[in-house]
């Protein structure tokens, strides 16, 4: 019963994540159902057994890659930027939960319930997220009819942004006692947050030209 509850609780995590990369490169879902469903069952399967981000994001990187013909650099800054919103909101809501109990709650932290029903409010704050993406039409439009990302001054942003959330998944449990840990060392987490907000909003607020 626990293992099942487990899957249900992967496939939920992972369907944000995939959602967050697609939406922000305006790629439409319904022609792809069937790579997309793939993709969502093995990564929630293999998040059972390796509980690893870099796992995740590559599937998602090769699925940009093979089904809509992306280059290396652009899938994988939409994977990475599928990954770094929805666990941005994870550790919203636990650090809301940490801060907000009262001494109890380091006894009880461990009880399933409690777990169940933070995963619950994560998901919720997920999908709000997810559809005011999608109501306010923001995401990273000014890439998405491009097959390659040069290396020079305009797009060094987008590469310091993805060496910074891959360093962050690979140390995320630098500070093991600190809430923060869950995602990524706190200095890392504020840094990719930052670059994520100029890069997804800096050409459709008319910050570049």
């Amino acid at each position: 019963m626990f293992t099942w509850v487990k899957l249900i609780l992967a496939i939920i995590h992972f369907v944000p994540m995939l959602l967050f990369s697609l939406l922000l490169f305006r790629i439409r879902i319904k022609p792809y159902w069937k790579q997309i469903s793939l993709a969502v069952l093995v990564g929630s399967l293999l998040s059972l057994i390796n509980n690893s981000p870099l796992i995740l994001v590559c599937i998602i990187c090769i699925l940009l890659m093979c089904v809509w013909k992306y280059r290396f650099v652009p899938a994988l800054l939409i994977a990475l930027s599928g990954y770094i919103m929805p666990v941005l909101i994870s550790t919203t809501v636990i650090v809301c939960v940490d801060f907000t109990q009262d001494e109890a709650y380091n006894v009880i932290k461990n009880d399933l319930t409690i777990t169940y029903v933070t995963r619950f409010f994560i998901q919720l704050g997920k999908f709000a997220f997810l559809l005011t993406l999608y109501k306010r039409r923001l995401g990273f439009t000014f890439l998405s009819h491009y097959t390659r990302i040069p290396f020079n001054r305009e797009n060094v942003g987008a590469y310091l942004y993805m060496i910074v959330v891959i360093i962050g998944m690979i140390y995320r449990h630098a500070l093991s006692d600190n809430v923060f840990s869950v995602v990524m060392p706190i200095q890392l987490l504020s840094m990719a947050t930052i670059l994520f907000i100029y890069v997804m909003l800096s050409k459709e607020l008319g910050f570049q030209r």
